[in-house]
């Protein structure tokens, strides 16, 4: 062999050991790239150069809907928005020249500016700062401009280059709303090591309320998205239009069908803020159903913009906090079950008599005697401090929990939806009665059955005591949550009502109804009385506690109740917290009002019908 073969084979050698080493190395990405995620797959070679040659925008992260009991959206609803392109050579002209280019711009530019709610002058700078496409922000904020269809088909005949109007799923508007048990979103941490701009959305998880609770639920398959083919400067080739990818999968998204009325919901929301509550809680309930009509925390919250350092999005309808006088509904529920004392037995309040230290101030005028029911609609300590003595603290105790406090009552259910358990009220508080070994003095039990010293109640509990008076004396569980629907409109499952009873069993119907027309007496000539003028007839109970907040003296203002009183249709809870103790009442005409809203759709509703 030759000198001449033999530098041959050695190249050819070298060759084939090049394009090995060339295969393996390719091999070796392949690899790492397939241990990676995009939308739609793992990466390939090819999708690596396609999406390299892309610019996307999504427009639905595919988390599954929020709605209310009508299909209306809570989180997840549907706005058209304006996105835009670059264009590579968007100024360039073409068969008309340059100039009437630039020309055609700028008229489009005019008539455009002020639909997105800007100046020619601003969008134009943010054209020129702009290479990836984006969406238009509302104005100061993070989120995108919702365009009215009037102003959708306004930018759409702009014609303006690079410039779509586009359906974009909001998952939250950007008002403060008092829908705590909603929840709210944050970033998952990253895996893939992209940046916040590397062309992947950031996957967000839920960190609160429903949000997080319902997590394996409402967590998408992928995100739908726009995306436009784009030169190596990464701007838009003209004439490639855009194309829409999603997974397309017939089953997700799911929605989730919620009990809340998202009517009522702003409603009670907008009646708060107007009432000028600053802390607190309002709970509705439908009083067929025992389920939560709308639920109102305070003080409210963006469910954008919320950080779980705030706090802010506690939800205080969970939250115990002391009941006050409204206890003493479970007081005298307690004594009339239990036989120890009737509506027309008379009970002494002489001025100046005290029991434990409770006394009745001269200004209550409650007289030297009184029946019990007197006594519950003018709130007489002294008669309830009797009743506590009567009872014992284990027989009023009882009776609480018999009455679904002191325990936990959100609806809950093993082994739906797929999940080991289904609790959709995360973080609810059971309360509390009597702090241990409390219940056995004396002087403590007649604290707790007026609702102060150990006892401490959640708005929901509240309310679902008014809801199991009315019921009969069976306790609910209030329900959130009813049923899951697949993207194609066929019905997961449904989460039926049921029970939260006690161990102990339940009060008697009798007793119930005994309570109810206590109530009632409230608003007729108790303390309640300036709800008599309210456009249903009324029921309910008023409280008002003693705190303290870092050291200064605070009140609770509760009142809970139900209307109308001769055909009951809602139940409801009101606390206002911590305001100062000569602060004028605050709850009793935020429940009035939010009764009347409620009697007057009624009545629109009707008349709508005849």
């Amino acid at each position: 062999m030759g000198q001449s073969e033999r530098r041959h084979i050695a190249g050819l050698v070298i060759l084939v050991g090049l394009v090995g080493l060339l295969a393996v190395r390719l091999a070796w990405v392949q690899f790492v790239l397939s241990r990676q995620v995009v939308p739609g797959g793992r990466y390939t070679l090819a999708k690596t150069a396609k999406v390299q040659s892309e610019r996307e925008v999504v427009l639905d992260s595919g988390r599954g809907r929020l709605l209310d009991r009508s299909g209306r959206p809570l989180a997840g609803k549907t706005i058209w928005t304006a996105v835009f392109f670059p264009e590579s050579g968007a100024a360039a002209g073409g068969p008309q020249g340059p100039d009437r280019a630039a020309a055609d711009r700028k008229e489009a530019l005019k008539r455009l500016a002020p639909l997105l709610g800007t100046t020619p002058a601003e969008l134009e700078k943010r054209l020129a700062e702009e290479e990836r496409p984006y969406v238009w922000r509302e104005k100061g904020g993070r989120q995108p401009l919702a365009l009215s269809p009037e102003q959708a088909s306004a930018v759409r005949q702009t014609g303006f280059d690079g410039l779509a109007v586009l359906p974009w799923t909001r998952r939250y508007g950007g008002e403060p709303v008092g829908r705590q048990w909603q929840g709210y979103l944050s970033e998952a941490p990253r895996t893939d090591g992209r940046g916040a701009d590397g062309g992947l959305r950031v996957p967000l998880n839920g960190s609160a309320g429903l949000e997080r609770t319902l997590e394996p639920l409402l967590r998408g398959v992928g995100h739908t998205e726009v995306y436009a083919r784009v030169d190596a400067e990464g701007k838009r080739i003209p004439g490639t239009g855009l194309t829409v990818r999603t997974p397309a999968n017939p089953y997700y998204p799911l929605s989730l069908y919620t009990t809340i009325d998202l009517e009522l919901q702003e409603e009670v929301e907008r009646l708060a803020r107007q009432a000028g509550v600053r802390e607190g809680a309002v709970v509705v309930l439908d009083a067929a159903t025992g389920d939560i009509a709308a639920m109102a925390s305070l003080p409210l919250y963006n469910p954008n913009e919320v950080s779980p350092e705030g706090g802010e999005w506690n939800n205080r309808a969970l939250q115990a906090a002391v009941p006050g006088s409204i206890f003493k509904i479970v007081t005298a529920a307690a004594a009339l079950e239990a036989g120890l004392a009737s509506p027309g037995e008379v009970f002494s309040c002489a001025p100046g008599q005290e029991k434990y230290g409770l006394k009745c101030p001269p200004s209550a005028g409650h007289g030297a005697s009184m029946t019990l029911e007197q006594g519950f609609a003018r709130s007489c300590n002294l008669v309830f401090a009797e009743l506590a003595d009567r009872l014992g603290g284990e027989r009023l105790e009882a009776a609480a929990l018999t009455l679904g406090l002191g325990r936990d009552i959100g609806w809950r259910e093993p082994h739906a939806l797929g999940l080991p358990e289904l609790r959709p009220l995360g973080g609810e508080q059971a309360g509390r009665i009597f702090a241990a070994g409390s219940r056995r003095d004396a002087a403590a039990c007649a604290q707790t059955a007026i609702g102060q010293r150990d006892a401490a109640v959640t708005p929901l509990q509240a309310a679902n005591l008014v809801v199991t008076l009315l019921h009969g004396g069976e306790v609910t569980a209030p329900r959130i949550l009813r049923r899951a629907v697949f993207a194609s409109g066929q019905t997961l499952a449904e989460l039926p009502r049921h029970g939260a009873p006690s161990p102990a069993g339940r009060i008697s119907p009798r007793t119930a109804s005994q309570v109810l027309r206590m109530m009632r007496a409230v608003v007729t000539e108790g303390t309640g009385r300036s709800l008599r003028g309210a456009a249903w007839p009324l029921a309910g109970k008023s409280g008002t506690a003693q705190t303290t907040v870092k050291g200064a003296p605070r009140n609770n203002q509760w009142f809970v109740g139900y209307g109308p009183a001769d055909r009951p249709k809602y139940a409801a809870a009101v606390l206002v917290q911590n305001v100062a103790p000569d602060s004028p009442p605050a709850a009793a005409p935020l429940f009035g009002r939010i009764m009347d809203f409620l009697a007057e759709r009624e009545k629109t509703a009707a008349t709508a019908e005849v």
